[in-house]
């Protein structure tokens, strides 16, 4: 799988502002994996990534938490352009999360 790009991570942890110290790191890093998990379900169920992004901003979807809203452009952006359909299947989300709690 390609390597996930450094800005999607730090996009997730700038837009959380200092409110992270807030819930655990580990809370944290599920809610910014759910947000992963999500665009590759979408991606895998065909659908476009306009309509990943309209779905995922709307504020009804229970997958993004609302102060990751700024970062979700950046998720979709990585999950549609930057990995190949078969690298989907090798669990983005759970990368996203391992790299997370690494930092």
């Amino acid at each position: 799988m390609r390597t996930m790009p450094v800005f999607v991570l730090s996009v997730m942890i700038i837009t959380t502002g200092f409110s992270a110290q807030a819930l655990s790191k580990e809370k944290e890093c599920e809610l910014q994996s759910a947000i992963v998990k999500r665009a590759v379900e979408l991606r895998m169920e065909r659908k476009s990534e306009k309509k990943a992004l309209e779905m995922m901003t709307s504020g009804q979807d229970a997958a993004v938490a609302e102060k990751y809203l700024a970062s979700v452009p950046a998720v979709v952006d990585w999950i549609y352009s930057g990995l190949k359909r078969k690298e989907l299947k090798l669990d983005p989300g759970k990368a996203y999360y391992e790299a997370c709690i690494a930092q």
